[in-house]
């Protein structure tokens, strides 16, 4: 499961499943949501209840449709998302034992957080004009570097939706 949840590096990111819980055992495990976690909420609770013996049954039938609504934040990383999913994940170690498998994902998970914190803040700083900061974050996390292509790419769909729009009218004058 925590393999599943790779930042910026799983293809299919298994914080996205809306998990189902039996009451009684949130109740007698003592887990409840992070209510400081605005992004990264499911993953924690259902990462805890699993280290604490919880079950998970993947149900494969689509139990409701995704849609991104103007405003939402599920596809709006930022910083402060980051910094507050590394704290979760710290006291996560702090309170729970992993097997081998285990805890080399959730290396491998902190190592995409913390790229994922360097290439948000890279962009702050280019957005903010401050190509110093940027070059400085650029050469303390280089790994962050290839996030770049993620907005570079949604810049270009623009461009091109902006051109494909333009020639359709083109033609049709």
């Amino acid at each position: 499961y925590i393999a599943g949840n790779i930042v910026f590096e799983s293809r299919f990111n298994l914080g996205y499943l809306k998990p189902i819980f039996q009451r009684g055992f949130l109740d007698e495990k003592r887990l409840r949501y992070d209510e400081k976690l605005i992004i990264g909420e499911d993953y924690i609770l259902l990462a805890s209840a699993l280290a604490k013996g919880g079950r998970c049954v993947v149900e494969p039938t689509t139990g409701y449709v995704y849609h991104i609504r103007t405003g939402s934040i599920s596809r709006v990383l930022e910083l402060h998302h980051v910094e507050a999913m590394r704290a979760a994940d710290a006291a996560f170690a702090e309170t729970h034992l992993m097997d081998a498998a285990a805890a080399a994902a959730f290396a491998r998970r902190g190592r995409s957080l913390r790229r994922a914190a360097s290439f948000l803040s890279l962009v702050q700083h280019i957005k903010a004009r401050s190509p110093l900061r940027a070059m400085w974050t650029a050469l303390s996390d280089p790994a962050a570097v290839r996030h770049m292509s993620m907005p570079i790419a949604v810049r270009l769909r623009r461009v091109a939706a902006q051109f494909a729009v333009g020639r359709g009218g083109e033609s049709a004058g």
